[in-house]
């Protein structure tokens, strides 16, 4: 049963879309929340606001707390990536979601769309690549490496823009980058992401978009949605775009 929404909560929620974070789904146990891109995710360096910061004040005044409240981030997002998290309020329930997402043992859907520059040929098809991570960057790794990991996406064209495309994703596996640097190795990074090959922008285009799961106590399932924010609109409809960068 989602908590009920007292004047305490109503107001300490606005503070918190203020801060960049907006509850969708909220009971004893857990949070679902849509963070806004700019936000961590988790502690950063000293003097940097990050989720678990606001998070923390949002329950003191919402639930009169007294003291630090708990807040168990169970995954991650990249600071500059917009979407669907879920956050634990007890201990319970965090040990039980960081297994759920450590283990992807199918109970748990993650869905994003990415906006990718140029139009692909095929409208939907699966990914498969090995990864090897080297110095913070996620790269195909060479024929014969052991040590790399396998990752696996499914993707669907969901719309087509005036340079770019629309994909929905849905992740099989959930390794670091791997949707940027998939994209990226089949000629179509994603809009904005400089990192791995794509036209400079704001920020790179990415939005985790739906997150369903089984609760971690009561069982049922529970689906976290974000919506498409304002900036990434603009990709739908052509606006503040100039042509991808060639090579």
């Amino acid at each position: 049963m989602q908590v009920e929404i007292t004047p305490e909560r109503k107001s300490a929620r606005r503070k918190l879309i203020r801060a960049g974070a907006f509850i969708t789904y909220e009971d004893n146990h857990l949070i679902g929340l849509s963070k806004r891109a700019g936000l961590l995710s988790q502690g950063g360096p000293k003097g940097v606001v990050s989720l678990p910061d606001v998070l923390d004040a949002y329950r003191r005044e919402a639930e009169g707390k007294p003291g630090k409240a708990y807040i168990g981030i169970v995954h991650r997002l990249d600071r500059n990536t917009s979407g669907a998290m879920v956050v634990a309020k007890t201990s319970k329930a965090a040990g039980r979601l960081a297994k759920l997402f450590r283990d992807r043992a199918g109970e748990l859907e993650k869905t994003y769309l990415a906006w990718v520059e140029r139009h692909l040929e095929e409208p939907e098809g699966e990914l498969v690549h090995r990864l090897r991570r080297e110095g913070g960057v996620t790269r195909i790794a060479a024929p014969g490496d052991d040590d790399a990991r396998e990752a696996r996406l499914r993707y669907r064209m969901d719309g087509k823009g005036k340079f770019c495309a629309r994909l929905e994703i849905r992740l099989e596996t959930g390794l670091p980058h791997q949707i940027r640097a998939q994209l990226s190795h089949i000629g179509h990074p994603i809009w904005g992401d400089k990192k791995y090959g794509g036209t400079p922008w704001r920020r790179p285009a990415l939005l985790a978009h739906t997150l369903v799961f089984p609760h971690p106590v009561g069982g049922d399932v529970i689906t976290v949605m974000a919506p498409v924010p304002d900036d990434l609109k603009e990709l739908d409809e052509g606006r503040n775009m100039r042509p991808p960068v060639q090579g």
